[in-house]
């Protein structure tokens, strides 16, 4: 059962589940995978003997689809599970040792208002790496030539870097390294402050290039190209993604609670929203804390006192 790894690929009644299960299984083909089809039904539908009718119809469809998409060497199954997908996926992909989810942009959402709030939901939740598939752009490629990884020195996007870096030694593609700076008016920057960063901004620049450089580095890819831009990360990873011509993009997120969401925005949701590109959700636990050894090269740490000691042990 566990010979070869496992893609789970959620899918619903919509037209887009044939491009995602194409993608899928030419991901699965690269990875040497299988690939479970996994359709969730509402667990109050049918009844012990006999499935609903829509049920049956929708499970015809992916039948028809699995002979459609070209499967060689490639064992597609096809899974009916009751329950909430929420938590219903990750429970399947967990009990049979997947190594990555891919879904559709527009998952789970309505016939009349598609969106990806499905999918950026269940990609921080999710106890594997996720790949989501836009509802646009030339998705049915399988070539991943070129990758773009989203870092912004936390413990998330030191995660997503090494899933990239993996990835573009698997596949032998070529990696970019990004990295958004905080643009100049959320910093509430007076003129003169205004005019002296501006100054130093192309050395602010080089350092950080430098930095990311050392990061990918580390991970054993030498040959990653560092880019930093100014503005909202999920403008800079859109239009770096479209400059690069880049096949898939990496982000490392952290769970947020919807609240915190609506409050203060999702990189994601937005990145989700505008791309045309795969994107590849690495959720990590830890994620938004800052990077373990992203620490100023010339802080002195010193042993705490006894006092001290007792102070942080209580």
């Amino acid at each position: 059962m566990f010979n070869r790894s496992l893609i789970v690929v959620p899918v619903d009644d919509v037209p887009e589940t044939e491009r995602t299960v194409t993608y899928a299984v030419g991901i699965a083909k690269q990875r040497g995978a299988d690939v479970h089809l996994v359709q969730v039904v509402d667990r109050r539908s049918g009844t012990l003997w006999r499935a609903p009718e829509s049920e049956r119809r929708a499970r015809a469809h992916l039948r028809a689809l699995r002979s459609a998409v070209g499967h060689d060497g490639v064992f597609v199954r096809i899974v009916t599970l009751r329950g909430n997908r929420d938590s219903v996926i990750h429970a399947y992909a967990q009990l049979n040792a997947a190594t990555l989810i891919v879904m559709g942009h527009h998952y789970g959402s309505s016939r009349l208002w598609r969106n990806s709030s499905v999918a950026t939901r269940l990609s921080r939740s999710s106890p594997i790496p996720v790949l989501v598939v836009p509802a646009l752009g030339d998705a049915a490629a399988q070539s991943v030539n070129r990758i773009l990884a989203a870092v912004d020195f936390t413990v998330a996007s030191a995660t997503a870097l090494r899933t990239a870096a993996d990835w573009s030694k698997r596949l032998g593609a070529s990696l970019t390294v990004l990295h958004a700076m905080e643009p100049l008016d959320q910093m509430a920057l007076s003129g003169g402050e205004a005019r002296r960063f501006a100054q130093r901004l192309p050395a602010e620049v080089k350092v950080l290039s430098k930095r990311l450089k050392r990061k990918a580095m580390a991970l054993g890819f030498v040959d990653a190209e560092p880019v930093v831009v100014m503005g909202d990360a999920f403008c800079g990873i859109v239009a770096t993604a479209k400059d690069t011509n880049a096949d898939l993009v990496v982000i490392g997120v952290a769970p947020r609670t919807r609240f915190d969401e609506a409050l203060s925005g999702s990189t994601l949701r937005a990145v989700l929203r505008r791309t045309t590109v795969p994107v590849l959700v690495v959720p990590v636990v830890g994620g938004a804390y800052e990077w373990i050894d992203s620490v100023p090269e010339d802080a002195i740490y010193a042993p705490a006192t006894g006092a001290e000691s007792a102070r942080h042990a209580a």
